[in-house]
């Protein structure tokens, strides 16, 4: 089963699931959670509330009387304008520019040190539980195949074409195998750990980086909601 047929059965599933607990006024949509996290020197630990009130402008984070279901999720780097927090460039590797080099990004990391994110590990704890006990994060290092051009100026020295290296949200997401819940009502948090000990993370001049856990999946609105002290949905969203 690939990715597409995937995500077709768990929309189904779900779909026939409310259908058959007669909440005919709760629908299944598509949808994000985008959660940050600024990367600061030397910090090791990193954690992502699914709940928490949005910080950045592009965050999407849940309500406590809602449901999502993650089906993919990628682990991103970003770089945000310091003047401007609409603009940003998310990658799914680490983008270099020393500003000498010659380089296919405008932007990017000016040393190799948030490679290093590469060899950490994830967690997520629901409550008092673990959920995931350790998720690899070099799964989420996805390299684009297609890479930007250079052209040589009139002093024959190499200038960046302005091509973008191939890049789409659905090929960098990570498919989640088993069937997640992320519960409003619960209380989750997840959690990427990586040794910074002593370690920079310079980014070109006027942005700043960041750590973006990005989760594709299905949105339940109300799911959470009780009805007459119950809810319906529950044998299907899981236990809380």
């Amino acid at each position: 089963m690939n990715n597409i047929e995937l995500r077709s059965y768990r929309y189904r599933r779900l779909l026939e699931a409310l259908q058959s607990a007669g909440r005919k006024d709760i629908h299944v949509e598509e949808s994000k959670l985008r959660l940050e996290s600024p990367i600061v020197n030397g910090k090791s630990l990193y954690l992502f509330n699914p709940k928490k009130d949005p910080a950045g402008a592009h965050e999407t984070t849940l309500d406590r009387n809602d449901v999502f279901v993650p089906s993919s999720w990628g682990l991103l780097l970003g770089l945000r304008s310091k003047t401007n927090g609409q603009i940003e460039h998310l990658y799914s590797y680490v983008p270099q520019n020393d500003g000498t080099n010659p380089s296919v990004h405008k932007v990017g990391f000016t040393s190799d040190a948030a490679e290093a994110i590469y060899s950490g590990s994830l967690q997520w704890f629901v409550d008092n539980a673990v959920m995931i006990s350790m998720y690899p994060t070099e799964k989420f290092k996805k390299v684009p195949e297609t890479q930007g051009l250079f052209l040589l100026n009139s002093e024959n020295a190499a200038v960046n074409e302005g091509i973008q290296s191939e890049w789409a949200m659905d090929d960098v997401l990570q498919t989640i195998i088993p069937r997640l819940i992320i519960a409003g009502t619960r209380d989750h948090k997840i959690q990427v750990q990586f040794d910074a000990a002593g370690l920079t993370f310079p980014v070109t001049e006027g942005y700043e980086p960041y750590l973006c856990l990005y989760m594709d999946g299905f949105l339940i609105k109300g799911g959470c909601e009780y009805i007459n002290g119950v809810n319906a949905f529950g044998d299907v969203a899981g236990q809380w």
